[in-house]
This record gives C-alpha cells, sequence and structure tokens, in this order.
C-alpha cells in the first residue's frame, strides 16, 4: 500500500518524538509540526485505519 507524503511526515514525527520522549500523543505532534490538533486528528485516524498505528485507551500513540 502506497503511503501519502504527508502520512509519513506524521509517522516520521512519532517515530522521533518516541524516541526522545518516551511516549507520544496528538498535541506532541500538532506542537512539533506546527499543526493545529484537528488536523493531527484527522491524521491520526488515517493511519489508525491503515493499521500504521495503534493509540491506547489514554491517547498515547505506538
Amino acid at each position: 500500500m502506497k503511503i501519502q507524503e504527508s502520512a509519513e511526515n506524521y509517522l516520521e514525527t512519532i517515530l522521533v518524538l518516541k524516541k526522545k520522549n518516551g511516549v507520544v500523543r496528538s498535541i506532541d505532534i500538532a506542537n512539533d509540526l506546527g499543526v493545529s490538533k484537528p488536523s493531527v486528528s484527522v491524521a491520526m485516524k488515517n493511519l489508525r485505519n491503515g493499521e500504521y498505528i495503534e493509540m491506547d485507551k489514554e491517547g498515547y500513540i505506538t
């Protein structure tokens, strides 16, 4: 499955933040990329639907 460049940017940001902080939340991604939280929410939904990421009950991205 081909992934869009924007989705790839989100995945790269998740990886970097995970290595740096140990955990990643949507707000961390929004702050790092300088985008709105709703934009991140839509992107995370698409990445979850594509089975690229998972989110736990507390909202942490894995």
